[in-house]
This record gives structure tokens, sequence and C-alpha cells, in this order.
């Protein structure tokens, strides 16, 4: 070899970055390059005086596991003959007081004309910043997968170079797909979007394509493959490269479907709440007004009803007298109907035979109702209720009164059905049932503007002189006071039916 040749390797091998290590075919080091001294924190000789099985400075593996001396990747070499790349392997370092973690490439070494090699060389490259930067890339990512897994957020990016999209576990999670068979695209995620909600969020990726910023919150509805329906919300940014130009889109993307469902309770709650008060106030300010009528209605009544008895049937202010006496009256109702509303009475309940009472109550109500409507019974349910006759006899006759003249003079239905069933409120006690009465009938229907007003007192559909509006206001306040609830479910042109909860009572 000229001599130029090898003071060029030996310059290399005395300058090279990457440590060189030689061994006979025992294992023993006969000689290293500066940088080999300098990467392994000693000398070669103090090298070959390490105990393989030292804990402290032991070599590990990439699993940082005991290397036994055998599988040193210059032991192989040197004994089969074989090269070995890339194997990773962590020395302890005395100057640094810290493991290096390198990879090393071994090679065999043979002299000329032998077949078997007489010793082996290895390259040491220094990895221990990638390794550790590796190491923590690699936490990095298990952090953000358990933040994503505790808040129920996922990410989702799309490159437009490249066309990939980028799905992280949770957003696999959310959308209810496998990551390892299903792979994210515009084409498999319209498979998943509501087709009314896709072209809207879709419309994102051509108006960041075009330089313009994207809706940055959208919500949209996905079918799950397991048929789950969820309602996700997401929110999503442009990325621009180094030189300025709209490179793709990031997004996160949270699964809001128990969060809408109980914004839409709260609001049926505070619903509830402001009716309540309502009806609260004006029950205050209705039974003070109706004990002082009351009280204006006694010597009306009394005085007209003796009067009418001391004129005679040809009298001519007979007529008068009773149109007096038939006001009077139905002052009086009123007045009743508004202090049963205001709840000023005490209530006496008793155990109540459902069946046996609506049974009883049907043979009064088919009397009074027009011969053209038929009324049809199913009183399956055989528990009792606690409550008041009277009161709960004020409520049906109240539904079936209304029943009957939504059906008008028009053939027609009204059913009446008892059933019994579990705690039908949000978050309702286990074990606890009520009875469901039920009063449907075939009339015109009531619009959903309607059925927001009528327990409402005072509110009426009915022409004036004919209604109070106070029917449906008594009712609701019977049957609150009673533990139970009252629910309606109508439509124009549907019918009507009523549900009146009851609870079932402890015997």
């Amino acid at each position: 070899m000229p001599m130029i040749a090898v003071r060029y390797f030996e310059t290399l091998y005395d300058t090279l970055n990457q440590g060189i290590v030689f061994f006979d075919r025992d294992g023993k080091i006969i000689g290293t390059n500066p940088a080999a001294a300098s990467l392994l924190g000693r000398p070669f000789l103090d090298l070959n005086a390490i105990p393989p099985d030292d804990p402290e400075i032991c070599a590990l593996d990439e699993n940082e596991q005991l290397l036994p001396v055998e599988r040193y990747p210059a032991m192989v070499a040197a004994r089969t003959g074989a090269k070995v790349q890339n194997f990773v392997m962590g020395i302890f370092n005395p100057e640094l007081k810290q493991r290096s973690w390198f990879s090393i490439d071994a090679c065999p070494i043979h002299e000329t004309g032998d077949t078997e090699p007489c010793g082996a060389y290895a390259i040491f490259t220094d990895i221990t910043e990638r390794r550790t930067a590796e190491r923590e890339l690699r936490q990095s990512k298990l952090h953000l997968a358990l933040a994503q897994r505790i808040t129920s957020v996922g990410s989702a990016a799309v490159d437009f170079h490249t066309g990939k999209w980028d799905w992280s576990d949770e957003t696999f999670r959310i959308y209810g797909v496998d990551k390892n068979t299903f792979t994210p695209s515009a084409e498999q995620l319209g498979k998943l979007v509501h087709p009314d909600d896709w072209p809207e969020l879709y419309s994102n990726v051509p108006r960041v394509r075009q330089g313009q910023d994207p809706a940055p919150v959208a919500e949209y509805r996905i079918k799950r493959p397991d048929g789950a329906e969820r309602i996700l919300r997401r929110i999503a940014t442009a990325v621009k490269d180094e030189a300025g130009n709209v490179s793709g889109i990031v997004a996160t993307v949270q699964d809001v479907t128990e969060l809408r469902m109980a914004q839409r309770e709260n609001q049926a709650l505070q619903s509830q709440l402001y009716h309540a008060q309502r009806l609260d106030a004006l029950g205050t300010l209705a039974g003070g007004i109706a004990h002082d009528l009351n009280n204006t209605l006694v010597p009306v009544v009394a005085l007209s009803d003796a009067l009418l008895r001391s004129l005679g049937a040809g009298d001519p202010n007979r007529p008068l007298m009773e149109l007096i006496q038939e006001g009077g009256q139905r002052a009086a109702e009123l007045v009743a109907q508004i202090l049963a509303f205001a709840r000023r009475e005490v209530t006496e309940y008793e155990l109540i035979n459902l069946r046996e009472f609506l049974q009883h109550l049907l043979r009064l109500i088919r009397a009074s109702v027009p011969k053209s409507i038929k009324i049809v019974e199913d009183l399956a349910a055989t528990a009792k209720v606690s409550g008041n006759k009277g009161q709960l006899h004020q409520v049906l006759l109240n539904l079936f009164s209304n029943a009957a003249q939504a059906i008008g003079d028009d053939p027609g239905h009204i059913y009446l059905s008892t059933v019994e069933i579990g705690d039908p409120r949000p978050g309702g006690e286990s074990g606890k049932h009520f009875i469901q009465i039920s009063v449907a009938d075939t009339g015109c229907g009531m619009s959903e503007d309607v059925q927001a007003h009528i327990f409402e007192p005072f509110f009426t559909t009915k022409r004036v002189g004919t209604g109070s509006g106070l029917g449906l206001s008594v009712a609701h306040g019977i049957v609150a006071s009673h533990g139970g609830e009252i629910r309606v479910k109508s439509g124009p042109g549907e019918g009507a039916r009523f549900d009146v909860l009851l609870p079932v009572a402890a015997v």
C-alpha cells in the first residue's frame, strides 16, 4: 500500500469521532483509537479488567438486561466469522459516572490465507443523546395518550403534501374503529359522519387549501360501526410550513354526547323549576283572591236561593233571579277550582285500588260522553296508590272532558289504560315503581307550542266563555302533590295522550 494511503488511514483512525476497538479471538482488547478511549471513559488496558458481571458497570443490551460476554458483538464476530451490525449496547463510563449507549458494528479479522478469524474489530457510535431523546419522545407520547384518554379528547391531522391522515389512539376510540384495520381518509370518515353533517365538516379542507381559515369549531353526528350514535365536537386550525404556505389541518376531537344530553336535561329541569315557581306564585295570589271572592259570593248565592224560593212559577222576575243564581253557582265553582289550584286545603290520603276506582269512574263518564265516542279500557295494573279520591277523580274527569271536546261531534275513541313501570325519571330510584294511567284520544291533537303552555294557569285554546284555563293547571298541581308527574304526547291531527304517573304505595 502506498505510504500516502497508510498515512491517510492512520490520520482517519486517529481523528475519527467513532470509537474503533480491536479484539483477539479470546475477546481481549489489543488496541483502540483515541476516540474509543474517550467514548468509553477509560484506556483499553482498563477495559480488559472490567468484570462482565459487575452490576454497576456491566454491559447491558438495548432492553437494559445484563449482556453475557459471549454475546458481545466482537466476541460473536471473532468466533463465528459473522458480521454484527447496529447492535445496541450500554457501557458504564466512569468519567461521566453514567452509562453510555452505543450502536456497534463488528467485523471479523482474518490472517492472510486463513479461513478462521483471528480476532475482530468493533466500531462504536455514541447514541446516548439519541436514545435519551427517543425515550423522552416515547414518554411524551405516552403522557399525551394518557391525557387524551382521561379528557376524552383526541387529535387528528391532515397533511396536504402527502395526503396522509394521522389520528391519535383516542380519536380511533372516539370513532369506535380499530386502528389496525381502519385507515383514516375522507372516504372512510364520510362513512361514519351523518350525511347531513358531512358537507359542512369536509368544507374545511377546500377552504384551507384556498388560504382561508377553517371553521374553528364544528359539531357533528356520527354512527359508529357498532351502531352507537354520538355527537362530536371538533376544533381545527390550519398548519403552515416554513415558507408560510398552508400545509395541512390539525384538530382536536371530543365526544360531547353526554355533555349535550346533560345540558338538555338541565334545560328541562330549569324549565320545570321556572314553571313550578310561576305556579307557586300564582297559587299564592289566586288563593288570596279566591278566599275574598268566596266571602263575597256567600250572600249572593244564599240570597238568590232564598229569593228564588219566594217567587212563584209565573213571576216575571223569576227568570232574572234564576240567571243570578246560575251566575253565582258558576262563580262558586270557579272559586273552588282556584282554591284547588292554590292547594290551600289539607288533603287526606288513603289507599286506592285503582282498578275499582277507574271502573266506577267509567260508569259516570260513559253517561256524559256523546254516544259517537267509544271508550276502550285496558286496566292491567293491580297495585294500589296512596291518594285523595276526590282530587284524582277531578284530574281524570278533566282529562276525559278535554278528550271528548278534542274529538267533538265526529266519531272517535278515548282509550283508558294502566300499567306498572319502573321509575321513569332521570336518575330515578332503583326498585321504585309507578302506575301509569293513560288517557288517549283520536281528536285534533295539539302543536308543540300549545303543549308547552297547557299546564299554565288560565291558558286555554277554547273559545271565550267555555273554559277557565285552570283545568290542566289544577290537574298538574294535584298529581304533583301526590308525588307524581303528568306528561303529554301529541301532534296536530294525531290526537293526544296524557300519562298520569303515580307512585305505587308501600303496602
